[in-house]
């Protein structure tokens, strides 16, 4: 079924503002991800990891926010950095190291924000890491992210999301076809579907994958979807858990 777009933002926003993740038994989500990945026509291309959470409850200076990121960044073992940035404002306050290599890219950014009508603030800490082509760390990657957030008492959240390319506009029934494939696979039922001319986004829900997001009493936790660039000349496909986080 079609979603116009007005629609297909108020789902994202009721799914970023009001839903809460839930957490089952422990399984490897990234391995049936990749899996289910593997299984299409698709090159992949990269992956990646996206984890916030919330840090404390104050509204962080930036010296503050200088020693949180050195002791996250000692925690994954990285001294050099290719970017540092810091932003101040009256509500808000970022301080962002950028880690890049062949293989890999590693933010880890402090965010403070400060809601002056209700007198609140919160410090987060997000960490995201591109993974380039090779696949065989994201187990590693993601069992030492969740190591990292439990020694620092900070409930995770986090995003997988794989990206994959091939050649040529696949037509409306191709499309489907993969899509169906890759939902049965990872024994999904399809909850919502947004389409435009050159998008088509599938979100849905597996028992395979413990996390989930609710949205008016619906599970979401895999999120499939097609972008064709005509430029290109190509169909690129977006295979992620819960929810797509990077832009496409």
């Amino acid at each position: 079924m079609k979603r116009n777009y007005s629609i297909f933002l108020a789902v994202l926003l009721i799914l970023y503002s009001v839903s809460l993740f839930e957490r089952g038994n422990t399984k490897f989500e990234e391995e049936t991800l990749v899996t289910t990945f593997n299984n299409s026509q698709f090159q992949p291309i990269q992956i990646n990891l996206n984890t916030w959470g919330t840090l404390n409850n104050s509204f962080s200076t930036l010296e503050e926010m200088r020693e949180l990121s050195k002791h996250f960044t000692d925690d994954l073992k990285i001294s050099n950095f290719d970017h540092v940035e810091e932003k101040e404002s009256e509500s808000l306050r970022e301080f962002t190291v950028i880690r890049a290599s062949k293989n890999a890219k590693t933010t880890v950014k402090l965010q403070s924000i400060k809601d002056e009508l209700s007198d609140t603030a919160n410090t987060y800490l997000v960490i995201d890491i591109i993974i380039y082509d090779k696949y065989k760390g994201l187990a590693y990657l993601k069992e030492k992210l969740d190591k990292i957030y439990a020694a620092n008492d900070i409930k995770a959240n986090t995003n997988i999301t794989i990206m994959g390319h091939m050649k040529g506009k696949l037509t409306e029934k191709e499309r489907d076809k993969i899509c169906k494939s890759i939902m049965k696979n990872i024994d999904a039922r399809v909850e919502e579907v947004y389409e435009t001319e050159k998008i088509y986004s599938v979100y849905g829900y597996t028992k395979l994958i413990d996390e989930y997001i609710t949205s008016n009493q619906k599970k979401i936790n895999v999120n499939c979807a097609f972008r064709y660039n005509e430029y290109e000349n190509k169909t690129y496909l977006y295979l992620a858990t819960p929810l797509i986080t990077v832009e496409y």
